[in-house]
């Protein structure tokens, strides 16, 4: 009983072990480290407190550190752009364009 118990749950054990470390040694910011260097057409306002975050685009902007923040002139105001991944949180800065 012992052997059939152990043929079953060591290998299922490994595998699992296997995954996990493989895991591990992932970087979780895979998606920041692609989009570095790259142009963004779409970024986000920020409406209000409690307020959804709104899509502006298209506009040209980067995520990667640079002296100008990214703006757009709305209704004659200056309106900072951000990057967000949901839709009521907008806290990602994006800076201007700049051509490497």
């Amino acid at each position: 009983m012992k052997s059939k118990i152990f043929k079953t749950v060591f290998p299922a054990f490994a595998f699992m072990l296997a995954i996990t470390a493989s895991l591990a040694f992932t970087s979780a910011n895979n998606d920041v480290v692609e989009e570095e260097h790259t142009k963004i057409t779409k970024a986000y306002v920020k409406a209000g407190i409690g307020q959804p975050c709104q899509l502006v685009t298209p506009v040209c902007c980067q995520v990667e550190f640079a002296e100008v923040l990214c703006t757009i002139n709305i209704s004659g105001i200056d309106r900072q752009l951000f990057k967000t991944r949901t839709q009521t949180s907008c806290n990602g800065l994006l800076y201007e364009y700049e051509e490497h």
